[in-house]
């Protein structure tokens, strides 16, 4: 699994089901600490990735190629 972007660009069929089966050997569920997972959603850097993924792209944005007035 550990080479799984090598393996997708020479086999991507068998990469994916490679990938799958390693998944389902784990039982890597019971192993989360669910008090980290809220830690983590609630740091600064989790937010600012909230911002990233939502914010609209610079294209769509109606005001792209202006620049605000700094007095």
């Amino acid at each position: 699994m550990r080479n799984f972007i090598e393996d997708y660009l020479q086999n991507p069929a068998t990469a994916v089901a490679e990938g799958a089966a390693a998944i389902n050997k784990k039982s890597w569920l019971e192993h989360i600490d669910d008090e980290m997972v809220w830690q983590q959603i609630a740091s600064p850097e989790f937010r600012l990735y909230e911002e990233i993924i939502f914010s609209p792209p610079i294209e769509d944005r109606s005001r792209s190629n202006t620049y605000p007035i700094v007095a």
